[in-house]
């Protein structure tokens, strides 16, 4: 990730040590990824964020940061999530290190009304205090880490031509808003409309009929012509998974039949590419996870 100073209202609380500070920041179409470290404790009071988000996961190190009227002690095990319409004050102590996630206000909000199927007349506002114990929470947590893993590799984000730029975004901002408590987590609670056999049908034929191509929750409830809570819901009730989970079947399934189907010297990386794979390293561990051997092994016999 390319390294730039942050340029937040800041100051060191203590003159007795050196100040140093390292962010490191790499931008994608609707959010980005940082990594902010504080040699020293320094006060930070960037007062309405105004514009995005602002997920902040620690490393190592605790902060004290208040978002609104709420304080939240971060630590390894709680992070927090800065409101862009509430004002800010943090204290980042010696040592502190996190990364962060920056979201497009405007993404967010659109994100929020597919999410629910229906347009809000005011913007989310979440819970600052973000438990990282939660399995949900744990989950998504993951998924952030991996997509700095990838952005590292030079795989997505900055000049990258990442054919999954807008998929990988997409699961970070629905996931959050899915794990973490907002002012509209009780649309998730039990109310979301059925899904028809008629719309879960279109959204499986549209998935077997763009397998190679980047395929978003977006694409597939515009679709099918519903929520993308009522899609997630209508394919955990009939299948048991969530929609990307069950196109992922089907990219294994059509990547296991191209490989019993093909001449020995073909490469596995144009079969994993054929069937919407973009790292080959984890198509071969979910391919040997879903049939006990690896893709090469499948193609050589």
């Amino acid at each position: 990730m390319t390294q730039k100073f942050c340029d937040h209202d800041l100051v060191p609380t203590s003159s007795h040590h050196r100040f140093d500070t390292c962010h490191n920041h790499v931008a994608g179409q609707m959010l980005s990824l940082n990594y902010l470290k504080y040699s020293s404790e320094v006060s930070i009071n960037p007062g309405e964020l105004d514009r995005f988000y602002l997920i902040q996961v620690p490393i190592r190190g605790q902060a004290t940061v208040t978002n609104g009227s709420k304080e939240v002690d971060v630590s390894i095990n709680t992070a927090s999530v800065l409101n862009p319409m509430q004002n800010t004050q943090m204290t980042w102590f010696e040592g502190c290190e996190k990364l962060l996630l920056q979201i497009d206000k405007a993404a967010l909000q659109t994100s929020a009304e597919a999410l629910v199927g229906m347009p809000l007349g005011q913007p989310v506002v979440f819970d600052p205090k973000v438990d990282m114990s939660l399995q949900a929470t744990s989950a998504w947590c993951h998924t952030l880490k991996e997509a700095v893993k990838v952005a590292q590799n030079g795989g997505a984000f900055g000049d990258s031509t990442f054919r999954h730029q807008a998929m990988l975004e997409e699961n970070l901002i629905f996931g959050f808003l899915s794990c973490q408590k907002s002012t509209i987590s009780h649309f998730f609670v039990n109310n979301e409309k059925a899904l028809s056999s008629s719309q879960l049908r279109r959204a499986k034929t549209y998935m077997l009929e763009n397998l190679a191509e980047p395929i978003t929750l977006s694409d597939l409830a515009y679709q099918a012509g519903c929520s993308l809570r009522s899609l997630q819901c209508g394919f955990k009730k009939s299948y048991g998974c969530s929609p990307m989970q069950y196109l992922q079947k089907q990219r294994l399934g059509y990547a296991h039949f191209l490989l019993q189907s093909l001449p020995p010297d073909h490469l596995v990386s144009s079969v994993a590419y054929d069937c919407g794979f973009t790292h080959l390293g984890r198509f071969s561990i979910a391919y040997r996870k879903a049939f006990g051997q690896s893709p090469k092994k499948t193609l050589g016999r």
